[in-house]
């Protein structure tokens, strides 16, 4: 199974997380001479809404004691909605489309000044994520890359609501950025399913591209049973078998038990790691709608950049 990065698709939205997932993308796109689309989408709800205004409600006088007498019924405030004129919908729309392909304009520049041409695309639609992940399919891309989507808090590492989406239903492998780093050493968890040989792969190509150290990690969950040897020698056949797949490159290994996903988390830290590729997974079972997949709990924690592979 070949793989390669020879066209990546880059969503960005102006933002801090947004600008360094610039950066990534133009690191990678040196080490594999990528084509690369800079993708502007923005939402066209908020012009499609009506203005509203609030008519003048009547006053009510207190009920008498006096008379016993009650006031005429309560009514809510009535509204009127009126669509905003055209000559104002044109001159928010150019003004708003102006300002887009200015930070198109930027990108675009960004990657000139390194010698890639990367080309652009600016889409106004109502669901962003839909429209990336449709964008991703019918472009033929190989990687996205995007930011994790938090707020514009200089800490908040968080996956917003978009790139959550973009990253549970995109078919093609995704990168989300947090925090501007290079790609010296690389956690690879393996579970020894055969999404894990797509894993392996990337990671084997961005190691032969930067000479990055591999770490494979795999996650014996803890059991109430005493662990058995033969079930550690799983776990070392599983490592074994990944590591014939990355023969040519420094990798080490690390089998350990624990909770799956806390466990990479954990090491992520510990190693000091640069970059998590892994399979995306799919969530199964009684315990897996509880807990949510591994890669789920992983994307959203995560303090590096993270590859799911699908």
């Amino acid at each position: 199974m070949e793989t390669s990065f020879k066209s990546i698709l880059l969503p960005i939205n102006g933002s801090l997380q947004s600008k360094i997932a610039q950066e990534m993308t133009l690191y990678l796109s040196k080490l594999f001479d990528s084509q690369v689309t800079v993708m502007h989408v923005v939402s066209n709800e908020p012009l499609s809404l009506p203005g509203r205004v609030y008519l003048p409600t009547e006053n009510y006088a207190p009920i008498s004691n006096a008379t016993g007498q009650f006031p005429r019924a309560l009514s809510l405030p009535k509204t009127r909605e009126y669509p905003y004129s055209e000559e104002v919908v044109k001159e928010v729309i150019d003004e708003y489309n102006t300002k887009e392909q200015s930070l198109l304009d930027e990108a675009v520049a960004f990657f000139a000044q390194e010698g890639i041409t990367a080309k652009r695309k600016l889409v106004e639609v109502k669901d962003i994520a839909e429209n990336v992940i449709s964008e991703s399919e019918i472009g033929k891309y190989d990687l996205i890359i995007m930011d994790n989507g938090g707020s514009e808090e200089k800490d908040d590492l968080s996956l917003g609501k978009v790139s959550a989406k973009v990253s549970s239903s995109a078919k093609i492998p995704i990168m989300i950025v947090r925090n501007k780093r290079e790609i010296n050493k690389v956690l690879v968890p393996v579970d020894g399913s055969a999404k894990d040989e797509k894993a392996l792969l990337n990671a084997k190509m961005i190691g032969n591209a930067t000479g990055a150290k591999i770490v494979l990690l795999h996650v014996q969950e803890k059991s109430p049973l005493k662990l058995k040897p033969e079930i550690k020698a799983v776990g070392l056949q599983i490592l074994n078998h990944a590591s014939e797949l990355l023969e040519g490159l420094q990798f080490e290994q690390r089998l350990i038990s624990g909770d799956p996903a806390d466990a990479i988390l954990q090491a992520s830290n510990q190693e000091d790691i640069d970059f998590i590729i892994m399979n995306s997974g799919k969530p199964e079972g009684l315990r897996a709608h509880l807990l949510g997949s591994v890669s789920h709990r992983v994307l959203h924690k995560a303090t590096v950049p993270i590859m799911l592979v699908k």
